[in-house]
């Protein structure tokens, strides 16, 4: 039998490990924690980016955070406990008129796709009219939203209708079970759901208020700017991440299935529809136009005289041009 001698182990050794480190990343992975408030079809492009590889790609750590409520998470992000917030622009919006030094540096979803779903005795906005209705929080987009929606049927919030902050969806949803709440805003994900549980759709937001955009990319802005690279790093993965989506829509839907519970049949159904009515962007860009009309609504409410402020006081979307040039794709909006 033919004996190694002890040098050449030791030299096979040593190429093994060295062929180990060459393909090692020469430094760890940059962590950045990405808040959310639910677990929704719409959060579609961060799944795919945590779970497709993509942010392994540009040698992120990306931990996702499920943070209660719009409000808290907007706090998270101000206080440096998350990096990213992935929520409708209206929270930056809020928190910037409160002397916060937030920026929206991309979009996932530039249209809001709600619906007000009610407890089977309301079929009609009108029919609210002396109720109660729910909502996720007192300050959200969906909430503005609604309000601006029931206006245009004559209802003025606290004249003709209150809102209580009651939950997630699942919550609001089993409080229409009983009456105990006349409506509620869900997202077309949920709506499969709420049809078996018997809820009638009573309005459409895109039928009262089209194009608004919805979930954005909100980042602290000097952590973005001490940290530009990795901001850039950061929309390339998420952009990587939609432009999978659109082309792998199946197994985008078995994605939102494994994370967020809802059944196949239902995810499928709302994947299709909403890659092909351009629900789920497909480059990061942000909706202008929706942006600026979303400003117009939250209005006298929150800013102290007119003209209202131009989009370009909350959005920063110079990283996203660095990443669309890096990706070698045209810019969107």
């Amino acid at each position: 039998m033919r004996h190694t001698p002890p040098w050449r182990l030791a030299g096979l050794l040593l190429a093994g490990i060295l062929a180990l480190l060459c393909q090692s990343p020469t430094h760890a992975a940059d962590r950045v924690i990405i808040g959310n408030v639910s677990r929704t079809v719409e959060q579609l492009a961060n799944y795919a980016a945590t779970d497709k590889g993509f942010f392994t790609q540009e040698n992120i750590q990306g931990d996702v955070v499920l943070i209660g409520s719009t409000d808290t998470l907007v706090q998270a992000l101000i206080a440096g406990q998350v990096q990213v917030a992935i929520v409708d622009p209206s929270a930056a919006i809020n928190a910037v008129e409160r002397g916060a030094a937030l920026k929206i540096i991309g979009g996932t979803v530039p249209i809001a796709a709600y619906t007000l779903v009610g407890c089977p005795k309301y079929k009609t906005i009108k029919e609210l009219k002396g109720t109660t209705l729910g909502v996720v929080s007192l300050v959200s987009g969906s909430t503005i939203f609604l309000r601006e929606m029931l206006k245009t049927q004559g209802l003025e919030l606290n004249r003709d209708y209150t809102i209580i902050q009651n939950g997630p969806t699942m919550q609001r949803l089993a409080s229409l079970k009983g009456c105990n709440t006349s409506a509620t805003m869900i997202l077309g994900g949920d709506l499969p759901r709420s049809r078996e549980l018997g809820f009638p759709e009573i309005a459409r937001l895109q039928d009262y208020i089209p194009n608004l955009q919805f979930h954005s990319l909100i980042v602290d802005g000097h952590w973005a700017e001490t940290n530009s690279q990795l901001t850039v790093r950061y929309l390339k993965a998420m952009v990587r991440a939609m432009q999978w989506a659109h082309t792998h829509k199946e197994e985008a839907a078995d994605l939102v299935t494994k994370r967020t519970g809802i059944q196949l049949k239902y995810t499928r159904a709302t994947v299709e529809e909403y890659l092909a009515q351009g629900i789920i962007s497909r480059d990061g860009s942000v909706n202008r136009e929706g942006f600026q009309q979303l400003i117009d609504l939250m209005g006298d409410r929150l800013f102290k005289s007119r003209p209202y402020p131009p989009p370009e006081k909350y959005l920063d979307m110079s990283y996203l041009r660095r990443a669309q040039q890096e990706l070698g794709i045209a810019p969107g909006r």
